[in-house]
């Protein structure tokens, strides 16, 4: 059973790993989403600041151009990290599933471990035992 159980437990960390490395990917892409996101809202607030000033802009509708681009891609942007969380939320619990596996995979390979050192001592103690009475003492 032992070496079933060490076969085992290599598929649990190895199903539980990939789980963390698709989590990292996930958290990878959501972090740069939010990167562009904080660009495109400096970008944004850079672009009010110059057009204030700038008559010309807003006469020809450059201003009105310029907050639809911002709000196209924000709109955009939102969309993928919104679609970007909901994959995150679904590895999460992926993430959690193989956790628990891997975790319950430990704990049945140390007892595993304390079962088998218990049976040697036992044996050992009777070993003693017999060695003990086969000499008369």
């Amino acid at each position: 059973m032992s070496d079933d159980l060490k076969e085992l437990n290599v598929i649990t960390q190895a199903r539980y790993q990939k789980a963390q490395a698709a989590m990292q990917s996930i958290q990878a892409e959501e972090n740069k989403l939010r990167g562009l996101l904080n660009d495109l809202t400096e970008q944004e607030k850079n672009g009010r600041d110059a057009l204030t000033g700038d008559t010309a802009m807003r006469i020809t509708g450059g201003d009105l151009a310029w907050n639809s681009w911002i709000g196209r891609n924000r709109k955009i942007l939102n969309h993928q990290l919104a679609n970007v969380m909901v994959r995150k939320e679904m590895a999460y619990k992926d993430l959690q599933k193989h956790f628990g596996k891997a975790n319950v995979m430990e704990k049945l390979l140390e007892h595993e471990v304390q079962t088998r050192r218990q049976m040697r001592a036992v044996a050992l103690v009777d070993s003693i035992m017999e060695g003990k009475l086969s000499c008369g003492m």
